[in-house]
């Protein structure tokens, strides 16, 4: 029988938040209610976070409950029920996070750790009742904001989904690198440059930034999609190519922290990391971080661009 999860909440949260990307993700269907809205008799799961005076409006039902507290409270009234527990001071969780800061803690931080307890408590394939998970100890706040992906499939997806979600005027800043593992006609490589020609031509802000040897490019310029970004250059898509062996000699230090390539978003940096045969790079959602490249990339295509205007500027360059 499929899962049919009612969550109760007595606010909107990060928690909740969190609840809402688990049973996205898992496919798991659900509603979100208040305290006093009254409970389909379909429903297999409830959950209930935060508010336990509400106790009442579950004697009538034996569907089991998912308790979730910031401290420890057994319901002994609701005698007819399998009812686990959760305490976590993640109920008070009221911070702003930014939206790829959340995806962090709820793929990889303290989140994470709270949606794994919660699925366990879903299936209870031993028909646990009283169980209590205590996770007050566990260290809320990482002590950095970097998480990478499990697969090149995720990272891709990853990508797309934040390029589309991006509003036209943010410009979107990209430092690139000739590699085989990139430019190699890949079905997913073909999809996602794909993507970001579409984007260029329905005028979304990019910025391009080649870095890359006079022989690499050479290479570059015979890509069928290279070719396509030199055809689109316009008021809303800009590129520049940069002498990689001119910034190696000129700023070593520099040029080591922008390998593979960088995408700064508005509250990440995204970083490829070619050598990683797992995925394609990962992602850096520290503030500071954000400011550093943002100062990395005007630095180098002010002092090193040089600006394209069509293919033939192309030329110029290889001098």
């Amino acid at each position: 029988m499929d899962k049919q999860v009612v969550i109760i909440k007595d606010k909107n949260s990060n928690l909740l938040e969190a609840l809402i990307y688990y049973m996205d993700q898992e496919k798991i269907n659900y509603v979100i209610l208040e305290k006093d809205d009254e409970v389909d008799s379909n429903t297999t799961h409830i959950i209930s976070i935060g508010n336990f005076e509400m106790s009442n409006f579950y004697m009538d039902s034996n569907t089991p409950i998912i308790l979730i507290s910031n401290k420890k409270i057994v319901m002994d009234n609701l005698e007819n029920q399998v009812k686990n527990y959760i305490i976590t001071t993640l109920v008070d969780d009221d911070k702003n996070y930014t939206s790829v800061q959340k995806e962090y803690l709820f793929k990889k931080g303290i989140y994470s750790i709270f949606l794994q307890k919660i699925g366990e408590l879903l299936e209870n394939t031993h028909n646990y009742n009283g169980m209590i998970y205590d996770l007050t100890e566990i260290k809320s706040i990482p002590d950095n904001w970097i998480f990478n992906f499990d697969s090149i499939a995720e990272t891709y997806a990853w990508l797309s989904k934040m390029n589309q979600n991006l509003p036209n005027d943010f410009p979107r800043k990209v430092v690139n690198f000739y590699s085989d593992k990139v430019y190699n006609d890949s079905l997913k490589e073909i999809n996602y440059l794909t993507e970001k020609i579409m984007e260029i031509k329905s005028k979304k802000n990019l910025i391009d930034l080649f870095i890359c040897t006079k022989d690499e490019l050479h290479l570059l310029k015979e890509n069928y999609f290279f070719k396509l970004l030199l055809k689109n250059i316009s008021s809303t898509y800009q590129l520049y190519l940069v002498d990689k062996e001119k910034l190696e000699n000129d700023d070593k230090t520099l040029l080591s922290k922008l390998l593979d390539g960088v995408i700064i978003y508005p509250d990440c940096v995204y970083k490829d990391t070619y050598q990683d045969e797992l995925s394609l790079g990962y992602v850096d959602c520290n503030q500071k971080t954000i400011e550093q490249y943002q100062e990395y990339f005007k630095y180098v295509k002010d002092k090193y661009g040089y600006k394209l205007e069509s293919g033939s500027d192309i030329d110029g360059f290889l001098k």
